[in-house]
């Protein structure tokens, strides 16, 4: 293999702060090219802080899921100072309300949900959806290679020590394991087009499906709609458009003959009747009619008029009878209402003194002399004209009772006879129109069976264009068939083949199980079949033959190959620079060996420039140059 090279690539983490309540401060700082181990007592904030920087790098949980619910109560916000890819940035969760789901990057914020998108712009690595499933030809949908992913094979928590990641479906892995050896683009550009032909073969399927299912049932549909109706039969929608207008222009003519029929009677009823007419016809008979028809108005108003006159003189009169009771009552009381003094003038309404100085026989309001015999005579000339007003509006009322009485035997007569007038109207019309009945309830029958069947027309039309749209599908789909199977027989990879690629990545890890096979690995040399990216160990698929303490020894070698992929392959990979370490002690393995690993794993992060965060009760291998202890003196109880 080549001399390890070094460079910035990928990610560096330099700094991991929680700021709490009170504005307390925790900070943790870390070197590159070294394995930053960081130790404690149980509950001391190891775990974390490698969970802190998990959190930032786009965690879409809650602080209580991803933090724990301790560490969320006692902190305001957390954050990560990096590098990616050699320039620097600050990621910042924040635990208030509203900014949950929010990342900030330097100062600005994004939601956490498009934060793969941007960290993975800025790393330079594919942004791609691959097939949901480990066929592509099976799988129905597609899904986002997302940075998160990769993440989980280089952040080895304490639950994916024995597996790649932790509840990976095995599609996303091989997909991620591609990344990493640099053959993802061209790899998934392969299992797009199988999905896509997959895709568009089922769409072709259903298409043709569909188009059988249509040619079959449109005939049958439009043989049966034309015997029903009794419509020419017709095969296409152009045929449909001949028939349509064919039957408009029997319809057309349906129409003419009824209005000319119409015309006709018209002239008959209106008194000019056309040559041909029934004999007896009398046209005098409508005028008669229209005669009587005006008088009777007349004489409606005329009764109409006399009941109002009849009505104010009536009212007169009780208004003349109710004034001759009003002064009888007025001449009774004379002699009662003397005594009793005015006091205001009925003209001007000003006060009037009764004791003022007048005469005693004299009225002290116009000083005139009066006594009760001149009063007395006065109300009975009142009375008596009014009384012989009252004899000449009982005259006029009883004149006017007479005149009403004979308007209304003259209206009814007209009424009458206007009804007689109406009937012989119409029988006589009945006897002209008889010999056209026949042939109007014909035409009307005809028209309407015509617009009935033309009815049936668009129903037509919309079946045979619902065959044209199935043939134009099944076109279309085999168009795009064509076309994907064309960029398949074009598709060219270039650089390393994906062959190689494995078998670099396979002796880099056989280089570093090499030194434990007198130890804990006494299996097979490690390989990878680049169709699938399984890994085997001998003959067998890893996890068929290797038990959990040697799982703990492949996975160690896994991330020791991963801090080589710059130095091995080149720029194609995803180049992670960074390693993540939760405990490695698990499952039972001797503590010299991870011990031996971790020195292993320190010197190549020395080697190569990148990065190893690990976590252990334990303390680390003394190697100043290439081991860096960072002890936790913060203990959190435990809720």
């Amino acid at each position: 293999m080549s001399e390890p090279r070094t460079s910035e690539r990928g990610l560096r983490i330099e700094k991991v702060s929680l700021v709490r309540h009170g504005g307390e401060l925790d900070e943790y700082a870390f070197e590159s090219g070294k394995l930053n181990v960081l130790t404690g007592v149980r509950n001391s904030s190891k775990t974390t802080t490698l969970k802190v920087i998990d959190y930032c790098l786009g965690d879409r949980g809650s602080p209580a899921d991803a933090l724990t619910a301790v560490v969320a109560s006692e902190h305001v916000e957390v954050s990560t100072d990096l590098r990616v890819d050699g320039r620097p940035f600050t990621l910042t969760r924040y635990f208030t309300h509203g900014r949950m789901g929010k990342i900030g990057i330097n100062d600005d914020e994004i939601a956490a949900a498009d934060f793969s998108d941007w960290i993975l712009n800025e790393l330079g690595w594919p942004n791609l959806h691959i097939p949901k499933g480990l066929h592509p030809t099976s799988a129905t949908e597609k899904t986002p290679l997302s940075f998160r992913n990769t993440l989980r094979h280089i952040y080895r928590n304490e639950d994916s020590w024995t597996s790649f990641a932790d509840k990976e479906q095995e599609f996303t892995r091989r997909a991620v394991v591609s990344q990493l050896l640099g053959f993802v683009r061209s790899r998934t550009a392969q299992a797009n087009r199988d999905f896509d032909l997959a895709q568009a073969k089922r769409r072709l399927n259903d298409a043709e499906a569909v188009d059988r299912e249509v040619r079959e049932s449109t005939l049958q549909a439009v043989t049966a709609i034309s015997q029903n109706l009794g419509l020419p039969l017709v095969r296409s929608a152009e045929e449909v458009a001949g028939a349509r207008r064919e039957l408009r222009r029997e319809v057309d003519a349906v129409y003419e003959r009824r209005r000319l029929l119409t015309e006709e009677i018209q002239g008959l009823t209106a008194g000019a009747p056309a040559a041909g007419a029934p004999a007896g016809y009398d046209p005098s008979l409508t005028d008669t009619y229209s005669e009587v028809t005006n008088r009777l108005r007349q004489a409606t108003e005329e009764v109409v008029n006399l009941g109002h006159l009849l009505e104010e003189h009536q009212r007169s009169a009780r208004t003349v009878t109710a004034e001759v009771s009003r002064m009888e009552r007025l001449a009774t009381s004379i002699e009662v209402f003397d005594t009793l003094p005015v006091r205001l003038c009925p003209a001007c309404e000003q006060n009037v003194d009764p004791h003022r100085d007048h005469d005693e026989d004299a009225c002290y309001l116009c000083f005139q002399p009066v006594d009760d015999d001149k009063r007395q005579r006065r109300a009975q000339v009142e009375i008596r004209s009014l009384k012989s007003e009252l004899d000449d509006l009982d005259d006029i009322i009883e004149r006017s009772q007479v005149d009403l009485t004979s308007a209304r035997t003259h209206q009814q007569q007209l009424h009458a006879q206007q009804a007689q007038l109406a009937q012989e109207l119409n029988q006589r019309r009945a006897a002209e129109l008889a010999p056209f009945m026949a042939t109007l309830e014909g035409l009307a029958a005809q028209i309407a069976q015509l617009e009935h069947k033309l009815t049936a027309f668009p129903a037509m039309e919309e079946i045979f264009q619902r065959r044209t749209d199935a043939h134009r599908n099944v076109l279309s789909a085999q168009l795009l068939v064509e076309q994907i199977e064309k960029e398949q027989a074009n598709a060219t990879v270039s650089g390393l083949s994906p062959v190689n690629r494995c078998s670099i990545f396979a002796d880099r890890m056989n280089a570093f199980l090499a030194r434990y096979r007198d130890t804990l690995w006494v299996a097979g040399q490690v390989s990878i079949r680049d169709t699938d990216l399984t890994f085997y160990v001998g003959s067998k698929p890893w996890d068929q033959g290797l038990g959990a303490e040697a799982k703990v020894l492949f996975f160690l070698a896994y991330s020791y190959a991963t801090l080589f992929l710059e130095a091995d392959l080149d720029e194609e990979c995803a180049i992670p620079g960074l390693l993540l370490l939760d405990n490695p002690y698990q499952q039972g393995i001797a503590a010299g060996v991870v011990q031996q690993a971790l020195i292993e794993l320190a010197e190549a992060a020395r080697a190569t420039g990148t990065q190893i965060i690990s976590t252990q009760t334990l303390r680390p291998p003394s190697a100043q140059h290439t081991i860096r202890e960072i002890p936790m003196l913060q203990v959190y109880d435990t809720p």
